[in-house]
């Protein structure tokens, strides 16, 4: 998985048990695996959806003790119902820019391992709204290969934002010039971020 492109999608819940029932009766399809953070006290339910691109249902986990830092991804702020808030840029290495999206840690999971970049203060990256993405590159495998398909895919992810121009260009940068457009789509306008997914049971969008 080193080509530039939408690595995951980030939606976040105030805890698996309510979120994992909502998200499967909206795809229509249940979760294709799970995993812990441990070193960020959360843990996750995962769907693929094709073309190397997966779904993360995100939580603060119960059972783990406080990390002694700040969640990411916002967690320790997160309430209300679950809703998307952050998408995950895929690279082959993590470019000079990447310190403007945070912190470059190395983690690893079972079999995995990659670098992403994690504001110090565990908030999303740039300006805070999740449009701007992070920034992963992984050293060979891949969670997306080991979750059996469910009909799912990211037909657009569309991101609004008062500084589309400079984020645009950001994605240019980094190589998703093909993609523009396409299956991402920037525009000028007031903060929001959406992904529009194909599902078994038609078109849905978080």
């Amino acid at each position: 998985m080193r080509t530039p492109g939408v690595d995951h999608l980030v939606l976040a819940t105030e805890s698996l048990e309510h979120g994992v029932p909502w998200l499967t009766d909206r795809l229509g399809a249940g979760p294709a695996g799970a995993g812990r953070h441990h070193r960020y006290g959360t843990h996750n339910a995962l769907w693929n959806l094709d073309d190397g691109t997966y779904l993360e249902l995100i939580a603060v986990d119960p059972d783990a003790p406080a990390p002694g830092r700040p969640r990411w991804f916002a967690l320790d702020r997160f309430a209300g119902p679950p809703r998307l808030v952050h998408w995950v840029l895929r690279l082959a290495t993590l470019p000079p820019f990447a310190a403007e999206h945070g912190r470059t840690l190395r983690l690893s999971r079972d079999e995995l391992s990659w670098s992403v970049t994690v504001p110090d203060d565990g908030s999303l990256p740039v300006d805070g709204s999740g449009v701007w993405p992070s920034l992963i590159a992984w050293d060979g495998g891949h969670p997306s290969s080991g979750l059996a398909g469910a009909g799912l895919a990211l037909s657009r992810l569309v991101l609004s934002t008062p500084s589309a121009g400079a984020l645009r260009s950001r994605l240019v940068e980094a190589g998703l010039t093909g993609l523009l457009g396409h299956r991402i789509t920037v525009t000028p306008g007031p903060v929001a971020l959406r992904a529009e997914l194909t599902t078994p049971g038609g078109p849905v969008t978080l």
